[in-house]
């Protein structure tokens, strides 16, 4: 079934990010959200631009990428049902990466600016996105760390530890 041009709260309800989300919140998304598409290599956004939307992958991979020494780094692949994009939430609204499609790519997109001004008027709203953008950055924030260290541990040629993911077992 292909998606619609603007997305229904139904539609978004079935997306992982959204499971659980309070049926007014998910109709205020729809509201302010739309369909788009990038063909394989595009540039979705750049690191350092202004950050006013963010993105429900539907299918196809995008790459997050890094921009160090002038070279693009890629730090994470995402995939269909992955949110790409947190930077429209936290002010000064500037992209921390880059996002380029890997492959042909669908999306819903979410006009940030708008979804900013909503959650000023409903805190319950700004308070259910904001715990679920903050677990989208400290996952990014994880994956960044070891790839670094991949990275790093290539570059020196001496092997160095890199902590597992998985949070540590309490009682350990």
């Amino acid at each position: 079934m292909k998606a619609p041009l603007r997305p229904t709260a139904a539609n978004l309800a079935h997306q992982p990010f959204f499971h659980g989300m309070a049926w007014n919140h998910l109709e205020v998304l729809a509201s302010v959200s739309g369909r788009t598409a990038a063909a394989e290599g595009a540039l979705i956004f750049k690191e350092g631009d202004g950050a006013d939307f963010f993105y429900c992958l539907l299918s196809g991979k995008v790459a997050i990428e890094a921009n160090t020494s002038g070279h693009a780094l890629q730090l994470q692949v995402l995939e269909g049902g992955d949110v790409l994009g947190w930077s429209w939430l936290f002010a000064p609204n500037k992209w921390h990466f880059s996002a380029r499609a890997l492959e042909p790519v669908t999306m819903f997109f979410f006009d940030g600016k708008h979804l900013r001004e909503r959650c000023e008027e409903e805190p319950a709203l700004g308070f259910a996105l904001m715990k679920r953008m903050t677990a989208v950055v400290l996952d990014r924030l994880q994956v960044t760390r070891h790839r670094l260290a991949v990275v790093q541990q290539a570059a020196s040629g001496i092997p160095i530890r890199i902590a597992p993911l998985d949070p540590p077992i309490e009682g350990n």
